[in-house]
């Protein structure tokens, strides 16, 4: 059956087209941004453009529908938030191709660390002390007894935007003194007190309300440099933090795709639960690579109702994402303690251990052309640190 994958501009929905592509599924590739990466791939079929959903969500949908009956797709995977869209017109989707996302009240639950928080505390999974901003503005950051640092987050969103962290009381009220943050109402936000460790990831797929497949990596450099977007990890296990995720994701009869990120405390160990992406996440490469092709996983999930379980994943997998490691150089080279060696290690792209999001010598258009969409961004915006495309930055209700 042939499928549409969305959100073509972005590394994640090339993962997709490369392992759908590379097993002879035809795929046809679609956004609203002209020079998507996955355009360019061997293994696209065709394209075309939608308009954006983030600004004519009627146009989006009508647009799928469209494209979906001319092209006879039976299948659609969505990528990134576009995800969240259709989930809520799933039924009107429903009717003319296949998909595989959780219900649209499910999705809010996940997305929302206002909603989800509280389903983790009751279920018994470790979460920071968390304060909703617009309140703790009203009464003064001094009543909830903080310890600092405290980060200010979104209840929404994703890839560190909007995250600042304070380091004191005084920081903080600095930063909450603002009538809004980041141009967003007060009531978006929340407070949290920051745990100090490392960053362990856990993907699963389920299968409506039956866990199919998983896969646990380590952050190992981000971007931005001081936490974001993985830009370099590695498979490793945490039976804790997986047994976290399955729990939360058994109670709210899970179906389709969903990751989430933990803070292993660094003094004892026990994962915190900060952050739930409930559609296709930016590592997606490290489950392929570790022996869980979600893409796959997924797509049979869409075409037939179910899937096959997956057992296991190899562990000390490296995967990299080239594009938005090289972004991350020059802070990651001044932290670094033996210089040489980082440098050896940095610029050393192609080894049989290693397997890129981005960067593929069978395929390597779509790399250069994500490279000419970034160059094109950074002149027409003048910065060197030029804003994503389009989005909501989270805003879903």
């Amino acid at each position: 059956m042939s499928v549409i994958v969305t959100n073509a501009k972005n590394r994640i929905a090339y993962t997709v087209v490369r392992s759908l592509g590379g097993k002879g599924i035809p795929v046809y590739t679609a956004d609203f941004v002209p020079l998507s990466m996955s355009f360019a791939s061997r293994f696209s079929k065709g394209h075309f453009i939608y308009p954006s959903p983030f600004r004519d969500q009627a146009g989006f949908i009508a647009s799928i529908v469209k494209n979906a009956r001319r092209l006879k797709a039976e299948v659609l995977i969505p990528v990134f938030e576009e995800t969240f869209l259709l989930s809520k017109y799933k039924d009107e989707i429903s009717r003319h191709v296949r998909m595989a996302v959780p219900d649209y009240d499910q999705v809010l639950t996940a997305h929302n660390k206002d909603r989800w928080m509280p389903l983790a505390r009751s279920l018994g999974v470790p979460v920071p002390r968390t304060f909703a901003a617009a309140e703790l503005r009203k009464a003064g950051p001094e009543v909830a007894a903080l310890t600092y640092p405290v980060l200010v987050k979104p209840n929404q969103g994703g890839g560190a935007w909007g995250i600042r962290e304070a380091a004191t009381e005084r920081e903080l009220e600095a930063i909450l003194s603002g009538d809004t943050w980041f141009g967003r109402p007060w009531e978006r936000f929340s407070v949290q007190e920051k745990v100090a460790g490392t960053v362990h990831c856990v993907a699963m797929l389920f299968g409506r309300g039956e866990l199919k497949a998983h896969v646990v990596y380590r952050q190992l450099r981000d971007l931005p440099f001081t936490g974001g977007q993985a830009t370099l990890r590695v498979s490793v296990d945490n039976p804790a933090a997986v047994g976290h995720l399955r729990r939360l994701l058994e109670r709210l009869a899970w179906h389709g795709i969903c990751q989430a990120d933990f803070i292993v405390d660094e003094a004892t160990g026990i994962p915190y639960l900060i952050d739930i992406n409930p559609r296709l996440w930016g590592s997606l490469v490290q489950g392929i690579a570790s022996g869980v092709d979600f893409p796959y996983l997924l797509y049979t999930l869409a075409r037939d109702g179910d899937t096959s379980r997956v057992d296991g994943f190899t562990k000390g997998v490296v995967t990299r994402w080239v594009w938005g490691d090289l972004r991350t150089f020059p802070e990651a080279l001044k932290s670094a303690g033996d210089k040489m060696a980082f440098l050896r290690e940095y610029f050393r792209l192609f080894n049989r251990k290693t397997a890129f999001d981005d960067l593929s010598l069978r395929d390597p258009l779509p790399f250069l052309t994500f490279g000419l969409d970034f160059l094109a961004k950074m002149v027409g915006q003048k910065t060197i640190h030029p804003r994503s495309h389009d989005s909501l930055e989270g805003v879903w209700e």
